[in-house]
């Protein structure tokens, strides 16, 4: 049964209508009036005719679909065709197929304006996964209805079963068609946040994901100095982080989201020390990695928490392809999210002179290590 969700009802539909309708539906040159010169109207469009090429192909392996099996990826609204904005397609993804940002079962991917506009939709119970690439070529440049849209509008469409225990007990078959590029380059995103999310990544975790557009180790390091924070240093009504990255990596990304510190908004800051800087650090903060000030609600004085981060020892082989072993460290540490303080270390606490803020350790030509190492007694 395929249930098609919308914001008055949720309606249950026939699995065999919902074919009978992509089978049989001709998606019509002319619109209503109204949407003619809609942009949005014609990106829906677009997002419910890879809804419905996805579950005409998901078909031929899996006989029954529930709107609650599925999960969606897409780039749209960040992807750009025709220098059009293409957010209208995660509507027609809604529509169609009833994910959605709630349940977490739509995700939005970031990427930069000139990529390829795509959709993924992966069935959870079979492991089969739909990818869809558009061709900008099949549309037409104004974004109206006409020649380009009798054609098919992918020029990638094709299936591969990807959940996770299947690609380790078929790693090196994968390990070669990951290699050639199955899903138009996307596959590492594709694989590792679908297999995340089925494994219900909570939300947290997904938005860090969507913004770094992957979910790799190191986005999880910062995931887990978020959360290590939020439970042992959590702000006082009103209060602020500044996060300082002293050793930057894929991490900031998940800083950023879930404390949401910003350069923007003046909450973050990043250096980029040499291995000569490193080596003139004193000892105890020879791993350091970050720094996140939080202000005392107490005192009002800053004080800087230093962390480094311990990569554990997962017991994952080496699959001779990175996503498949990155996969396998990914979801090994998902399993631990509970567990900050397994992985986090503080190496040292230090509290900054009355009137210091933290930016004054973030100004051009200062090294925020030593310059807190005389602060430490």
């Amino acid at each position: 049964m395929f249930r098609k969700k919308n914001a008055l009802t949720s309606t249950t539909i026939l699995l065999t209508m919902m074919l009978t309708l992509m089978v049989g539906l001709v998606f019509s040159q002319t619109v209503d009036a109204s949407y003619a010169d809609s942009d949005c109207a014609y990106w829906k469009s677009v997002g419910r005719k890879a809804s419905l090429k996805a579950v005409q192909m998901l078909k031929e392996q899996v006989s029954w679909i529930n709107s609650k099996d599925l999960i969606a990826l897409s780039n749209a609204g960040y992807a750009e065709v025709y220098s059009e904005v293409t957010m209208g397609a995660l509507d027609g993804l809604s529509r169609t197929l009833g994910v959605s940002r709630g349940d977490n079962s739509l995700v939005e991917i970031h990427s930069a304006a000139g990529k390829d506009l795509w959709f993924a939709i992966y069935h959870q119970r079979s492991g089969y996964c739909v990818y869809l690439q558009v061709d900008p070529d099949a549309l037409n440049s104004g974004l109206g209805y006409g020649q380009g849209d009798r054609q098919s509008i992918f020029s990638i469409a094709v299936m591969e079963q990807i959940n996770a225990a299947h690609l380790f007990e078929n790693a090196e078959v994968y390990a070669e068609k990951f290699s050639n590029s199955i899903f138009g380059g996307n596959e590492f995103r594709i694989v590792t946040i679908c297999n995340a999310v089925a494994k219900d990544a909570p939300a947290y975790a997904v938005r860090s994901f969507e913004f770094h557009d992957h979910y790799c180790p190191g986005v999880t390091s910062g995931i887990f100095m978020a959360l290590y924070m939020r439970d042992f240093y959590p702000l006082s009504s009103g209060g602020s982080y500044f996060v300082q990255s002293v050793q930057p990596w894929c991490k900031e990304d998940a800083l950023m989201v879930m404390l949401n510190t910003t350069p923007g908004k003046g909450g973050y800051s990043v250096t980029y020390p040499t291995d000569d800087d490193i080596a003139a650090w004193p000892e105890w903060a020879s791993d350091a990695a970050t720094i996140i000030y939080r202000q005392d609600p107490d005192t009002g004085n800053w004080v800087a928490i230093v962390l480094g981060f311990t990569w554990a020892e997962t017991g994952c082989p080496d699959y001779g392809n990175s996503v498949l072993t990155k996969l396998c460290t990914d979801l090994w540490y998902l399993d631990r999210l509970d567990q900050p303080e397994e992985f986090v270390t503080e190496l040292k606490q230090i509290t900054l002179p009355e009137g210091a803020e933290p930016k004054d350790y973030a100004r051009p030509g200062v090294d925020p290590i030593l310059l807190l190492n005389e602060l430490v007694k």
